[in-house]
Protein backbone atom coordinates (compact mmCIF):
# COMPACT_ATOMS: atom_id res chain seq x y z
CA UNK A 1 0.00 0.00 0.00
CA UNK A 2 2.09 3.17 -1.07
CA UNK A 3 1.64 6.47 1.20
CA UNK A 4 -1.40 8.01 -0.63
CA UNK A 5 -3.56 5.22 -0.06
CA UNK A 6 -2.42 4.53 3.35
CA UNK A 7 -3.05 8.23 4.70
CA UNK A 8 -6.90 8.21 2.84
CA UNK A 9 -7.02 5.02 4.61
CA UNK A 10 -5.86 6.75 8.02
CA UNK A 11 -8.44 9.55 7.26
CA UNK A 12 -11.33 7.72 6.61
CA UNK A 13 -10.64 5.96 9.65
CA UNK A 14 -10.29 9.08 12.00
CA UNK A 15 -13.35 10.27 10.15
CA UNK A 16 -15.65 7.12 11.16
CA UNK A 17 -13.91 6.33 14.57
CA UNK A 18 -13.62 9.33 16.13
CA UNK A 19 -17.36 10.04 16.59
CA UNK A 20 -17.72 6.88 17.17
CA UNK A 21 -15.48 6.67 20.65
CA UNK A 22 -16.44 10.11 21.40
CA UNK A 23 -20.20 9.24 21.53
CA UNK A 24 -18.86 5.92 23.73
CA UNK A 25 -16.98 7.67 25.73
CA UNK A 26 -19.79 10.18 26.78
CA UNK A 27 -22.24 7.87 27.40
CA UNK A 28 -20.01 5.87 29.29
CA UNK A 29 -19.40 9.62 31.22
CA UNK A 30 -23.23 9.48 32.09
CA UNK A 31 -22.22 6.70 34.31
CA UNK A 32 -19.74 8.47 35.64
CA UNK A 33 -22.63 11.30 37.29
CA UNK A 34 -25.53 9.14 38.10
CA UNK A 35 -22.12 6.77 40.63
CA UNK A 36 -19.41 9.19 41.18
CA UNK A 37 -16.49 8.52 43.58
CA UNK A 38 -17.08 8.70 47.33
CA UNK A 39 -18.86 12.27 48.47
CA UNK A 40 -16.66 14.51 50.59
CA UNK A 41 -19.13 14.61 53.16
CA UNK A 42 -22.89 12.93 53.63
CA UNK A 43 -26.07 13.88 56.01
CA UNK A 44 -28.59 11.08 56.95
CA UNK A 45 -32.35 12.66 57.37
CA UNK A 46 -35.68 11.30 58.06
CA UNK A 47 -38.24 12.59 56.25
CA UNK A 48 -42.22 11.90 58.26
CA UNK A 49 -45.36 11.81 56.36
CA UNK A 50 -48.12 12.06 58.63
CA UNK A 51 -52.00 10.52 58.24
CA UNK A 52 -52.60 14.30 58.64
CA UNK A 53 -50.70 14.71 54.67
CA UNK A 54 -48.10 16.47 56.81
CA UNK A 55 -44.07 16.33 55.85
CA UNK A 56 -41.35 16.89 58.87
CA UNK A 57 -37.65 16.68 58.24
CA UNK A 58 -35.64 15.75 60.58
CA UNK A 59 -31.44 14.58 60.90
CA UNK A 60 -30.90 10.90 61.62
CA UNK A 61 -29.48 12.02 64.86
CA UNK A 62 -32.53 14.18 65.97
CA UNK A 63 -34.99 11.12 64.68
CA UNK A 64 -33.13 8.58 67.22
CA UNK A 65 -33.15 10.89 70.45
CA UNK A 66 -36.97 11.44 69.66
CA UNK A 67 -37.22 7.60 69.73
CA UNK A 68 -35.36 7.40 72.70
CA UNK A 69 -37.02 9.89 74.67
CA UNK A 70 -39.91 7.77 73.94
CA UNK A 71 -41.50 9.81 71.11
CA UNK A 72 -42.79 8.24 67.97
CA UNK A 73 -44.30 9.36 65.13
CA UNK A 74 -48.21 9.01 64.77
CA UNK A 75 -49.78 5.75 64.20
CA UNK A 76 -50.06 5.21 60.17
CA UNK A 77 -46.97 7.60 59.59
CA UNK A 78 -44.35 6.74 56.67
CA UNK A 79 -41.05 6.89 57.31
CA UNK A 80 -38.24 7.43 54.73
CA UNK A 81 -34.68 7.50 55.27
CA UNK A 82 -32.59 10.07 53.36
CA UNK A 83 -29.30 10.49 52.42
CA UNK A 84 -27.80 13.91 51.22
CA UNK A 85 -24.47 13.76 49.67
CA UNK A 86 -21.53 16.54 49.30
CA UNK A 87 -19.35 16.35 45.60
CA UNK A 88 -18.80 20.31 45.39
CA UNK A 89 -18.47 22.39 48.51
CA UNK A 90 -17.99 19.69 51.06
CA UNK A 91 -21.50 20.61 52.54
CA UNK A 92 -24.74 18.61 51.22
CA UNK A 93 -26.93 21.40 52.09
CA UNK A 94 -24.90 24.25 50.90
CA UNK A 95 -24.43 22.03 47.46
CA UNK A 96 -28.10 21.78 47.14
CA UNK A 97 -28.83 25.44 47.35
CA UNK A 98 -26.22 26.49 44.88
CA UNK A 99 -27.29 23.91 42.52
CA UNK A 100 -30.86 24.87 42.26
CA UNK A 101 -31.03 28.40 43.29
CA UNK A 102 -27.73 29.80 40.84
CA UNK A 103 -29.26 31.52 37.93
CA UNK A 104 -28.81 29.54 34.79
CA UNK A 105 -29.56 30.14 31.03
CA UNK A 106 -31.87 27.05 30.70
CA UNK A 107 -33.10 24.29 32.78
CA UNK A 108 -34.08 20.37 31.84
CA UNK A 109 -36.25 18.03 34.00
CA UNK A 110 -35.65 14.29 32.60
CA UNK A 111 -38.78 12.48 34.05
CA UNK A 112 -37.29 9.42 33.59
CA UNK A 113 -37.26 6.24 31.66
CA UNK A 114 -39.08 6.21 28.50
CA UNK A 115 -41.02 3.61 30.14
CA UNK A 116 -43.01 6.40 32.12
CA UNK A 117 -44.77 7.47 29.32
CA UNK A 118 -46.89 4.58 29.38
CA UNK A 119 -48.51 6.59 32.73
CA UNK A 120 -50.71 8.24 30.58
CA UNK A 121 -52.35 5.38 28.12
CA UNK A 122 -51.37 2.22 30.07
CA UNK A 123 -49.85 2.94 33.78
CA UNK A 124 -50.26 -1.05 34.07
CA UNK A 125 -46.97 -1.55 32.10
CA UNK A 126 -45.08 1.44 34.24
CA UNK A 127 -42.77 -0.51 36.43
CA UNK A 128 -43.57 2.21 39.57
CA UNK A 129 -46.46 4.48 40.97
CA UNK A 130 -47.30 6.40 38.30
CA UNK A 131 -49.97 8.67 40.59
CA UNK A 132 -46.81 9.43 42.94
CA UNK A 133 -44.39 9.88 39.47
CA UNK A 134 -46.63 12.42 37.88
CA UNK A 135 -46.75 14.27 41.44
CA UNK A 136 -42.81 14.11 42.02
CA UNK A 137 -42.82 15.73 38.24
CA UNK A 138 -44.96 18.29 38.90
CA UNK A 139 -43.44 19.35 42.12
CA UNK A 140 -40.07 20.05 41.47
CA UNK A 141 -40.88 21.19 38.08
CA UNK A 142 -42.96 23.33 39.97
CA UNK A 143 -40.03 24.30 42.40
CA UNK A 144 -37.06 24.92 40.17
CA UNK A 145 -39.74 27.06 37.39
CA UNK A 146 -40.67 29.62 40.30
CA UNK A 147 -36.83 29.60 41.71
CA UNK A 148 -35.74 30.24 37.43
CA UNK A 149 -38.73 32.94 37.43
CA UNK A 150 -37.33 35.03 40.49
CA UNK A 151 -34.04 34.78 38.87
CA UNK A 152 -35.25 36.07 35.76
CA UNK A 153 -37.92 38.90 37.78
CA UNK A 154 -34.57 39.93 39.47
CA UNK A 155 -32.79 40.49 36.18
CA UNK A 156 -35.68 42.34 34.44
CA UNK A 157 -35.67 45.02 37.39
CA UNK A 158 -31.72 44.89 36.82
CA UNK A 159 -32.40 45.87 33.48
CA UNK A 160 -34.49 48.69 34.49
CA UNK A 161 -38.03 47.30 34.03
CA UNK A 162 -41.04 48.12 36.16
CA UNK A 163 -42.72 45.52 38.65
CA UNK A 164 -45.04 44.56 36.49
CA UNK A 165 -43.18 43.96 32.82
CA UNK A 166 -40.18 42.48 35.16
CA UNK A 167 -42.84 39.35 36.34
CA UNK A 168 -43.92 39.51 32.95
CA UNK A 169 -40.47 38.78 31.15
CA UNK A 170 -39.29 36.52 33.87
CA UNK A 171 -42.69 34.24 33.23
CA UNK A 172 -41.99 34.88 29.22
CA UNK A 173 -38.04 33.64 30.06
CA UNK A 174 -39.35 30.84 31.48
CA UNK A 175 -41.37 29.45 29.46
CA UNK A 176 -38.60 29.51 26.95
CA UNK A 177 -35.76 28.65 28.94
CA UNK A 178 -37.94 25.15 30.10
CA UNK A 179 -37.32 21.88 28.87
CA UNK A 180 -38.42 18.20 29.99
CA UNK A 181 -37.57 15.00 28.47
CA UNK A 182 -36.90 11.55 29.05
CA UNK A 183 -33.80 9.68 30.01
CA UNK A 184 -32.90 8.42 27.18
CA UNK A 185 -30.03 7.45 24.70
CA UNK A 186 -29.54 11.00 23.59
CA UNK A 187 -30.13 12.42 26.75
CA UNK A 188 -27.63 10.33 28.72
CA UNK A 189 -25.47 11.12 25.78
CA UNK A 190 -26.34 15.32 26.26
CA UNK A 191 -25.74 14.48 30.11
CA UNK A 192 -22.34 12.81 29.74
CA UNK A 193 -20.62 15.52 27.39
CA UNK A 194 -22.12 18.34 29.47
CA UNK A 195 -24.30 19.66 26.58
CA UNK A 196 -27.11 19.77 30.10
CA UNK A 197 -26.03 19.80 33.32
CA UNK A 198 -23.60 22.60 33.79
CA UNK A 199 -22.87 26.08 35.05
CA UNK A 200 -25.34 27.42 32.37
CA UNK A 201 -27.90 24.78 31.89
CA UNK A 202 -29.64 23.11 35.11
CA UNK A 203 -30.42 19.27 34.49
CA UNK A 204 -32.98 17.36 37.42
CA UNK A 205 -32.37 13.44 36.77
CA UNK A 206 -35.47 11.47 38.40
CA UNK A 207 -34.09 8.17 39.32
CA UNK A 208 -36.57 5.83 40.31
CA UNK A 209 -37.98 2.38 40.55
CA UNK A 210 -38.14 2.26 36.62
CA UNK A 211 -34.14 3.75 36.35
CA UNK A 212 -33.07 1.35 38.67
CA UNK A 213 -32.61 3.12 41.77
CA UNK A 214 -30.93 1.10 44.68
CA UNK A 215 -30.95 3.79 47.24
CA UNK A 216 -32.57 7.19 48.82
CA UNK A 217 -30.35 9.44 48.07
CA UNK A 218 -29.96 13.59 46.78
CA UNK A 219 -26.96 14.91 45.60
CA UNK A 220 -24.88 17.21 43.02
CA UNK A 221 -22.28 15.82 41.43
CA UNK A 222 -21.30 18.83 39.38
CA UNK A 223 -22.15 22.34 38.96
CA UNK A 224 -25.72 21.90 37.28
CA UNK A 225 -26.68 18.90 37.63
CA UNK A 226 -28.72 17.32 40.68
CA UNK A 227 -30.22 13.91 41.07
CA UNK A 228 -32.63 12.89 43.17
CA UNK A 229 -32.57 8.61 43.78
CA UNK A 230 -35.65 6.58 45.10
CA UNK A 231 -36.21 3.19 45.66
CA UNK A 232 -39.90 4.12 45.29
CA UNK A 233 -41.98 6.75 43.02
CA UNK A 234 -43.57 7.67 46.34
CA UNK A 235 -39.89 8.29 48.17
CA UNK A 236 -39.45 10.39 45.16
CA UNK A 237 -42.08 12.73 45.74
CA UNK A 238 -41.20 12.59 49.73
CA UNK A 239 -37.57 13.45 48.78
CA UNK A 240 -38.63 16.38 46.61
CA UNK A 241 -40.85 17.89 49.83
CA UNK A 242 -37.84 17.14 51.95
CA UNK A 243 -35.58 19.55 48.91
CA UNK A 244 -38.30 22.30 49.75
CA UNK A 245 -38.15 22.61 53.03
CA UNK A 246 -33.83 21.96 53.04
CA UNK A 247 -33.78 25.05 50.85
CA UNK A 248 -36.49 27.31 52.75
CA UNK A 249 -38.04 26.96 49.25
CA UNK A 250 -42.26 28.12 50.09
CA UNK A 251 -44.88 28.50 47.12
CA UNK A 252 -45.52 31.91 45.81
CA UNK A 253 -48.80 33.53 46.26
CA UNK A 254 -49.13 33.38 42.74
CA UNK A 255 -47.45 30.82 40.62
CA UNK A 256 -46.34 33.52 37.60
CA UNK A 257 -44.36 35.71 39.90
CA UNK A 258 -42.12 35.03 42.67
CA UNK A 259 -41.38 33.73 45.56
Amino acid sequence: MNQKRLAVVLVVLLIVIAPISYVMYSYHNFNNVISPKPPKASTQYVVIYTPSAQFYALTAEQYQKLIEQGTAPPAGSKIFNITVDSYITGSPEVDLNLTIRSFYEYFTIVIGDPSVENCKDNPQLYVGDCRYRTLTVSEISGVVSNIFTTNYYIKGLEMGYDNITAKQYAFNQTWLRYRKTYLNFWTKLDIGRGKIGNPDHLVVLLIGPAEGATENRIFTPRKGVLVIEGVTDETLRAEVVFIENLIGFSWPEKRNTTE
